[in-house]
């Protein structure tokens, strides 16, 4: 590479961004700032909210995006506009006429967005029939033409039927207690921390209730002034990612060769007996293998290696579940437990027999998960470029020779789409997905080299150089209630490809 920016420099300054912001650097969220119009119409930021949603609203009136992944966002957004036309007692924060119409072209789009194929986003099979719901029972605001909406196909309420009968008092449904319904109003069994209830403004909005709290000072309201305050009335996708991204950018950038004393401060705030204990993604959320695997090797690649004995009650046989109960296996997920769980064999354990089929049984899993054209695809992330770089290093790392065939076919494919201008990207090209793609290829080709290899890795590297360092707003990628861009990650993502290519 010639001569360009101090990447030493710059991930010493994302480093001191990381720790200085435990947010994530997440953009605003049309799910979440729709939820708190229509849950917390008396909290600070109510016309900024509603003004918000009406400037994000595209022509063909849907919001965010692309394609099915616009469909949460568009319902939770419609939902809260006719949410605000039918507030009693007062007038709405913005003119009626404007309103109703942003309404009726939100009612549109989602009727057109419920007969498409919905792709996977977090609890999609009960957030869909949540907001379903809701948007039909308010139509009476927009006239007697307003027609209500349907389930996409082969979805039923029956999940969200049995989370509201009980299901929800589970760890996990914190963080979308706002589809629980009145049961969710100061639930004990969601109580805070810090005020915010499965890290998730709209959570902590459904435990507050519909009234604003006669103490100012509690913890969750004050929670609640200061995002949107921070956001202008916006909020985030969620309020804090601190364990995950401070694991996932130390283990990204330890293996592109960053020294451990940079990346230590990274780690003094993790979970401490994460072999044991495990870890969450941040204080609030639920306890799961996603996590608790990225933060163990992470330890592990800076020397401070624990046993993943926690990572076993997971194991489902053929694979590792992320959480429990699980409705879908992810192959990221069992990627970084194979991670994990082969960092810990490089310590020559006593009980490595048991380690060692558990990381043949989730590479024979990944490696049947893998699609015929060599990539892989996953339900955490949108890009293909992300799970192939998450599975095929893992088992590059760690499963041996028997995955040489597999791993040629994703080298080939990597190869195959690459664009014009050296970048990569599942809807256009993008810096984060680009640098995915460098890393796999810079790893995966190591040992056979070619002229084109080397060729694509030059072009994405000057992609990267002329597009992804000076960028503040990233195309949303990951997959939440809604896409979202953790911009810290992406930015450790880009520096790490250019690291391990100089």
């Amino acid at each position: 590479m010639t001569a360009g920016p101090d990447l030493d420099a710059l991930v010493a300054e994302l480093v001191d961004r990381v720790l200085d912001d435990p947010t994530g650097a997440l953009g605003p969220s049309v799910y979440e700032t729709a939820r708190l119009v229509s849950l917390a119409p008396w909290l600070d930021g109510d016309t900024a909210r509603v003004r918000h949603l009406l400037d994000e609203q595209r022509p063909d009136g849907s919001w965010a995006g692309p394609g099915g992944y616009a469909l949460v966002p568009t319902l939770s957004a419609t939902e809260a506009l006719l949410a605000v036309l039918g507030r009693e007692g007062g007038t709405p924060p913005l003119p009626r006429a404007g309103l109703a119409e942003a309404a009726r072209r939100g009612l549109a789009a989602a009727a057109a967005l419920v007969a498409r194929p919905v792709p996977s986003t977090v609890v999609f099979f009960m957030l869909i029939p949540a907001l379903v719901e809701s948007v039909n029972a308010r139509l009476a605001f927009l006239g007697d033409a307003a027609q209500p909406l349907a389930l996409p196909a082969g979805l039923t309420d029956d999940a969200l039927r049995a989370l509201r009968g009980g299901a929800w008092r589970n760890p996990l449904a914190g963080h979308y207690l706002e589809i629980v319904g009145p049961a969710a109003v100061g639930a004990p069994e969601m109580e805070p921390v810090d005020g915010v209830v499965g890290c998730s403004a709209a959570a902590t909005a459904a435990w507050l209730g519909p009234c604003e709290p006669a103490d100012s000072t509690h913890p969750s309201l004050r929670f609640l002034r200061r995002a949107q305050e921070q956001g202008g009335g916006r909020v985030a996708a969620m309020t804090s990612l601190v364990f995950y991204e401070r694991a996932w950018i130390a283990g990204n950038l330890a293996t592109a060769g960053v020294p451990r004393e940079v990346l230590a401060p990274l780690l003094k705030e993790l979970p401490g007996d994460v072999g044991r204990s495990g870890a969450p993604t941040a204080p609030g959320f639920a306890y799961e293998a996603e996590t608790s695997a990225i933060v163990l090797a992470a330890l592990a690649h800076l020397g401070a290696a624990q046993e993943p004995a926690y990572l076993w009650q997971y194991d489902a046989g053929s694979h590792f579940m992320s959480t429990i109960p699980e409705h879908e296996p992810s192959t990221t997920t069992n990627a970084h437990i194979l991670e994990a769980l082969g960092c810990h064999l490089a310590d020559d354990p006593v009980d490595a027999d048991r380690y060692r089929d558990a990381v043949a049984r989730i590479a024979t899993w990944l490696r049947d998960r893998r699609h015929p054209d060599g990539s892989w695809s996953d339900k955490w992330h949108a890009s293909p470029y992300f799970a192939t770089m998450r599975c095929a290093l893992a088992l590059h790392r760690y499963a041996g020779a028997d995955t040489a065939d597999a791993l040629r076919g994703s080298v080939a494919w990597l190869l195959e789409q690459q664009r014009e201008d050296g970048s990569w990207g599942r809807w256009g090209g993008t810096a984060e997905e680009t640098a995915y793609a460098v890393r796999t290829l810079l790893e995966l080709a190591a040992d056979t080299p070619s002229k084109e290899t080397a060729e694509a890795v030059k072009q994405g590297c000057t992609f990267l150089l002329e597009h992804g360092l000076n960028v503040e707003r990233h195309p949303p990628l990951w997959i939440g209630k809604e896409l979202y861009a953790p911009a810290h990650l992406v930015r450790a993502a880009v520096l790490g490809a250019l690291l391990a290519a100089r």
